[in-house]
């Protein structure tokens, strides 16, 4: 292993031993040594890796949103069809979710800190996910609409709104205290959505599957 291998490592554990501290003491009780003991190495050595305590807090999102963009693209590129490709979005938020559960609420305060500090780096990095989410659904939106599946839409338009509902379930679920399956939630979202936007022969053709889904319920 080289050296720069090491420090990789070492960054990565780090990131690994701040996620499961701030989750369980929030970013300003936090404290440093707390997230060095964690990681078993001294104070000075995290210091080493990050500046600050907020640019380690930076740190643990941007590596959480580049794990779940990778797997999202990944997924999407395998798929081979509108259709497919949109459970696999919706696959990869279930689980990168579901991945974090003990931790869902530190997104929840970075949200909020991004919003109240004085460092733009924060809503630049959730701004980033998003438009790349919102970018990645119109154009699986289009998709679905050239391909006869979907009526015609602003894609844009509703890619934003989407994007908005599953930040909704998901906020619930924490909310409710993960008291509903999370998988079946974003399925109904699904089914819902598309009851509305189907054209009229795919909705003849999917009527019975999607409505005994709605019905159901989660």
């Amino acid at each position: 292993m080289t050296v720069q291998d090491k420090r990789e490592a070492k960054r990565a554990d780090i990131l690994r031993c701040a996620a499961d501290v701030f989750s369980g003491t929030g970013f300003h009780a936090t404290t440093i040594q707390e997230i060095a003991t964690a990681a078993g190495i001294g104070k000075g050595t995290v210091y080493e890796y990050f500046r600050t305590k907020e640019e380690l807090f930076l740190a643990v999102y941007d590596s959480w949103m580049n794990e779940y963009e990778n797997t999202v693209r990944e997924r999407v590129e395998a798929a081979t069809d509108p259709v497919a490709k949109v459970d696999a979005v919706r696959q990869s938020a279930v689980d990168f979710y579901q991945s974090r559960a003990q931790q869902a609420p530190l997104l929840l305060e970075f949200w909020a800190h991004a919003l109240r500090s004085t460092n733009p780096a924060f809503l630049e990095r959730v701004h980033a996910t998003r438009q790349f989410l919102q970018d990645l659904g119109a154009d699986l939106a289009q998709q679905l609409v050239t391909a006869g599946w979907f009526t015609s839409v602003d894609a844009a338009s509703f890619a934003l709104l989407e994007s908005g509902i599953s930040d909704g379930i998901f906020l619930s679920w924490v909310l409710e205290q993960q008291r509903f399956p999370l998988d079946k939630a974003y399925t109904f979202r699904q089914s819902l959505i598309g009851m509305g936007l189907l054209t009229d022969e795919a909705r003849t053709a999917l009527r019975s599957r999607l409505s005994a889904k709605l019905k159901k319920g989660f």
